[in-house]
Parts: structure tokens; sequence; C-alpha cells
């Protein structure tokens, strides 16, 4: 299962403009590049070009991609929600790790979605958070739980796995053991998410917390 990957599948590339600062400070722009996990947050990692990086402005193409990416969204409300904290551009970027590529093996998500205030944020936020933890619509064979994620003030974690054993007794034919971390922290008028992905016990909640932390101390510049 994929939590993070379809996000990367119906939107078109744009230019960024980092949003924030003080009143009389105009933002300087922030390459692309710098709003995704990078090698240096993900030692190891490698820019997945089959799961590509996508970006998009456009509120329908947004909306339909995370529609197909939450785990069981109402689309009235996931509308209401986005619409009223200013949706303004979002991005998704893979990367993974390994030799060679492999849609189930080791990757770490990352994404943003950039709203018109800090309030707006932390809104699409508590939306990504509740969605993350629900349980799968279609099969009972992810296990869901949440963790403290250090040193991000009010950051998020959720842990989801599925493993071969619960698969076979409680879900479908379609389904690939996983195993996920997923965290999710706002800087400014920005949500960020970081999801690392894999067979079972081939990713960590360590791991994840320490990629986080770099990826979130490189965007905030401490």
């Amino acid at each position: 299962m994929r939590l993070a990957a379809s996000l990367l599948v119906a939107l078109t590339a744009v230019a960024l403009v980092a949003c924030g600062g003080g009143d009389d400070e105009t933002a300087a722009p922030v390459p692309l590049a710098q709003r995704f996990v990078t090698a240096e947050d993900a030692p190891g990692s490698k820019r997945d070009f089959v799961e590509k990086r996508e970006t998009t402005v456009s509120f329908d193409e947004f909306i339909g991609a995370l529609r197909e990416r939450a785990i069981d969204p109402d689309q009235e409300e996931m509308v209401k929600v986005f619409r009223e904290a200013g949706f303004k551009r979002a991005g998704a970027d893979a990367r993974y790790f390994g030799e060679t590529h492999s849609r189930t093996g080791r990757h770490v998500f990352s994404s943003f979605i950039e709203l018109e205030s800090e309030d707006g944020a932390t809104s699409a936020l508590d939306w990504l958070e509740t969605d993350s933890q629900k349980p799968c619509p279609e099969s009972c064979a992810a296990q869901v739980s949440s963790f403290d994620v250090n040193d991000i003030p009010d950051a998020r974690g959720v842990h989801r796995i599925a493993t071969a054993e619960a698969i076979e007794r409680l879900g479908t034919g379609d389904q690939h053991p996983f195993d996920s971390y997923w965290v999710g922290f706002t800087e400014g008028p920005s949500v960020y998410t970081v999801d690392l992905q894999g067979p079972p016990g081939s990713v960590s909640e360590e791991e994840a917390q320490k990629i986080a932390r770099a990826y979130h101390d490189r965007l905030t510049g401490d």
C-alpha cells in the first residue's frame, strides 16, 4: 500500500515561491528541491524517476490526487477544509533505497501543501493526521497507532503496518505487506509530510524520526 505514491500521479510542474517572514519582509524564493526530502536528509536514498516528483497549483487536481492517496476521505469535508485553509500549491516526491528500484521496496515520500496562513496549515495537518489514523475501508489488515515526534514542534506521527499474516487473515488479494512511519508538521503557512515505507521490518520509527528532523531543520534553517 502506498500512502503517498498516488499524489505523484495527477500533478503538473510549476515554479514555487515560499511564503513567510515578518510583515515588512519580502520572502526570498525557495528552490523547489528544498521543499522535499533530499539525500542529505535521508542518507542512502536515491531520486525516484519512476514515481516522479510532481507539483500543482490547481485546486481540483490537488483534491483529485488527495482523494486517491487518502485512507478514507469524506469528499465534502476534504474540499471544505482545504478551500477554507486557502490552498495555493502542493507537491510530492519519492526517493528509494537500494541498488535497484522496486515499488514495494524501501521508499521515503515527502510532500508539501502551501496554504494562505499558519492557521490554514494547522487545519490541513489536523485533517491529514485524522485521515492517516483511519482504518482502511476495504480491509482490516492494517494496524494503526500514533507516536510522539521528538524535537519538531506540534509534529504528528502515525505508524501503519500490514503483515503477510494479517493480510492472509483479514486483507484482500491485491494487498502487499507494508510498514509505514508517517510524520507531519507545519512551517509557516505550509504543511510538510514525510513517510518512510517498506516491507515489514525494513523501516523503523527511529529512522523516520531522524529523517523528519533533518528535513524540518533544513526547512527552518535550524
